[in-house]
Parts: structure tokens; C-alpha cells; sequence
């Protein structure tokens, strides 16, 4: 990939988050009539997914583990406990929200799957606690949520005495009402700054969540971006497993999850590894965090605003959500049992509320989480 156009790339998905997010409640205004269409005509072609072998290998639902901790009861409405604390069962069927508008409609998608899943939701730049409390107070029955204090994109604009302070504000306003709070998002990534300065945001971050709120038991996670070659970064410190190796003791010994997030279209040529690549990769990663479950931190797929000429087709999608999600069973059975998913397809709000019933990918990924 010429060096000119990775900064496009490398974008990702993201140059519709400040302005979506300060421009939303607008747009839902004009959109609510329609917000809910979802649980009977999608629950319906969940099921014949399900049903079907066109969703490709039929997973077995992971074993139960001790050590991931006790089950959270489910009540008979489908509602999770909402005690502070409570366990993170493996595995995780992640999915991330960018944006928490049109609230009703994402508590209402989130409810309709068959397993509870695990939401990711990205504090925006800029944004404060209030901007999410509501949200975190009505999502916390229906999904576990894990909080990322900012995303990759926004860590260059921060100095680390603004990161600490940043996740100071959010652990104070949400501390254990958020499962797993992600302290550092795609570290690896030349957009984010300077090595030094990158480790040291991160461990500002981590220390706020595993030291001066130690009494909370806070969980904390990582993410790195999985570079399969140097097809796929500019830098050489980018590589995935030397940068890892180069994160403060504290953080490798300390980090509850280690996460790791891939784009296939970030390498040029596009890059789609196999189960044995990313066993390796797992391995390795749980080698240098040996306290840390493992698991996939973000997957999607990129379009116009990370400079392609256009927007992947539904079709496109679902394929890079099967291919991942429905690696799962392997890479557990490979991995161990530290392995516990994740995934966090990165335009759930997108793609679940905002696309018409029949472009929906709430199908799709509602299939491949009752698998997990």
C-alpha cells in the first residue's frame, strides 16, 4: 500500500463519529416512527439463518469454563443482573456502537438476541459521562458493555495528562456499571503518535482503572491492530507482537483482556488470514499478557470515508462478519480456553437500526452469536 493513501485506509470507519454523534438527536427525530421495525421480520430471518447452511460451518456452542467465572442469571423477562461486579461470561458475542442515538431502537435490537451480548461503546472525543448515562443505565439489562475511553482516531489529539483526566471523569461517573473498561484502542497504529508517547496515554488510562479504582475491581483491556505482514503498516514499530512485547510490564501482567482488531482491506493486497494465522497470533498475544483472556477487539469492513471508491455491498458484508464470527469454534478449540471471542463488529448501529429491514446485517450477526 503506497504510504500516501494508508493514512485514508487507516481511517478505518471513522470520520462520521464527532459529527454523527453531535448531529443524532436531529436525526432522530425523523427517523423514530421507524426505529423499531425489527424484533418479527428479523427474528424470522435470524431463524431460517440459523436453519440454513448457507451460513457456512454449523459452530457447537462453546464449552463452559471455570475460569471465566459464574454465568449472570438471566431473568425470565431476559434482563441481566445488574449488580456492580457481576461476571463476564466467555464467550463474548461483541458488537460496537459508535453512536447512542435512537436509543429505544438499539436497547430493542439488543434485547431480541438469542444470547446476551457484549457492547462496546465508544466514548466520542470531546464528549463527557453525561453525553452516555442514559444509555449505559438502559442498555446494562439487555447486553454486558464494555467502555472504550477513546478511540485510536482521537489519542493523538490528547495529551496524557488529558487521558488520565478523561478516563478519571468516565470511571468516576460509571466505574462498575461498565464489565470491561478498554484503556488503549489500536495501539499500534502510526495515527496515534509516537510510540513512547502512545505506552504512556495507555498506561495513564490503565492506571485510573487498575490502581486509584483498585477497591472497584475494575476490568481493563487492549486492543493492538493484528498486522498479518508489513504489507499492512508504514512504521516498523507498528508489528503487532514487538509492540506488544514494548507495553509496560504493569499493563502486560495487569490487563484482564488482550483484544486484537482486523481490517482485511487495510492491506494492500487484502489480507484474509487463516484460522492457523491467528491461532499463532492468540498464542503469541496470550504469551505476553499471561493474565489476560484473548479474543478479536473489532471487525468490520471500510468504504468511502477510509478512501475507497465505494461502500462495500451487503453481500461483502455479511461475508467478512461470517468469516470472522465463524471462526470461533476453531480458534477456541485451538487457542484454549482463554479465548473468548469478541469480534465487536464496528458498525452494529449502522448496520442493525439504520439499514432498511432488508439490508440488514442484524440477521447475519444475530445468527452467528446464538452459534457462539
Amino acid at each position: 500500500m503506497a504510504s500516501k493513501t494508508r493514512p485514508q485506509v487507516r481511517s478505518h470507519r471513522r470520520s462520521l463519529r464527532a459529527a454523527a454523534f453531535l448531529t443524532a438527536a436531529a436525526a432522530a427525530v425523523g427517523t423514530a416512527a421507524t426505529a423499531v421495525a425489527l424484533p418479527q421480520a428479523l427474528l424470522t430471518a435470524a431463524a431460517a439463518a440459523v436453519g440454513t447452511a448457507a451460513t457456512a460451518v454449523a459452530l457447537p456452542q462453546a464449552p463452559s469454563r471455570a475460569e471465566t467465572g459464574a454465568v449472570t442469571t438471566v431473568a425470565a423477562t431476559g434482563r441481566l443482573s445488574t449488580t456492580a461486579g457481576r461476571a463476564v461470561p466467555a464467550p463474548l458475542r461483541g458488537v460496537t456502537i459508535e453512536s447512542v442515538d435512537r436509543l429505544e431502537a438499539l436497547v430493542t435490537a439488543l434485547a431480541a438476541h438469542t444470547k446476551p451480548a457484549t457492547v462496546r461503546i465508544v466514548f466520542q472525543a470531546g464528549t463527557s459521562p453525561a453525553d452516555y448515562a442514559t444509555a449505559v443505565r438502559r442498555l446494562r439489562p439487555h447486553a454486558y458493555l464494555v467502555g472504550t475511553v477513546l478511540d485510536s482516531t482521537a489519542v493523538a489529539e490528547y495529551s496524557v495528562a488529558q487521558v488520565r483526566d478523561r478516563t478519571r471523569q468516565f470511571v468516576k461517573a460509571f466505574g462498575a456499571q461498565i464489565d470491561i473498561w478498554e484503556v488503549g484502542n489500536e495501539l499500534n497504529g502510526e495515527w496515534l503518535g509516537e510510540p513512547a508517547d502512545i505506552r504512556a496515554k495507555a498506561q495513564a488510562a490503565f492506571d485510573v482503572v487498575e490502581r486509584e479504582y483498585a477497591g472497584l475491581k475494575l476490568q481493563s483491556a487492549v486492543t493492538l491492530n493484528y498486522w498479518p505482514s508489513s504489507d499492512c503498516y508504514a512504521q516498523p514499530w507498528e508489528a503487532t507482537d514487538s509492540f506488544a512485547a514494548a507495553l509496560p510490564q504493569a499493563i502486560r501482567l495487569g490487563a484482564d483482556h488482550a483484544w486484537l482488531s482486523f481490517y482485511e482491506t487495510a492491506c494492500d493486497p487484502v489480507a484474509r488470514p487463516s484460522v492457523t494465522q491467528f491461532t499463532g497470533a492468540f498464542t503469541r498475544l496470550a504469551q505476553t499478557f499471561p493474565n489476560a483472556r484473548v479474543g478479536f477487539g473489532e471487525v468490520g469492513v471500510q468504504g468511502i470515508d477510509s478512501g475507497f471508491a465505494r461502500e462495500p455491498s451487503l453481500a461483502e458484508r455479511k461475508a467478512v462478519a461470517n468469516r470472522y464470527y465463524g471462526m470461533h469454534a476453531a480458534l477456541l478449540g485451538a487457542v484454549g480456553s482463554r479465548y473468548e471471542g469478541g469480534y465487536f463488529w464496528w458498525t452494529y448501529h449502522q448496520d442493525a437500526l439504520r439499514a432498511r429491514t432488508s439490508r440488514s446485517m442484524w440477521p447475519t450477526l444475530e445468527a452467528l452469536m446464538a452459534r457462539m
